[in-house]
């Protein structure tokens, strides 16, 4: 799962939408929107504040999914 998708799934499980992600960060909207399409990424700042605001580590958000990297493994 690339980080785009991570931060897209982690943000609707916190339930919230991108413009209020963006206000919390003092961001545009379009700035979310673009980190969730991979358009662009976030820096690092904004990073450990994304991590904050959704309860979440940095690891969390960086890392591979441990069940995909399993499956792959296997093959």
């Amino acid at each position: 799962m690339l980080l785009g998708e991570r931060l897209k799934e982690t943000r609707q499980r916190k339930g919230v939408s991108q413009s209020t992600v963006a206000e919390h960060l003092n961001i545009s909207r379009q700035s979310i929107s673009k980190w969730e399409n991979n358009s662009s990424y976030p820096d690092l700042d904004n990073l450990v504040r994304l991590s904050e605001y959704y309860e979440v580590t940095v690891d969390d958000l960086l890392k591979e999914n441990q069940g995909l990297k399993k499956n792959r493994s296997k093959q």
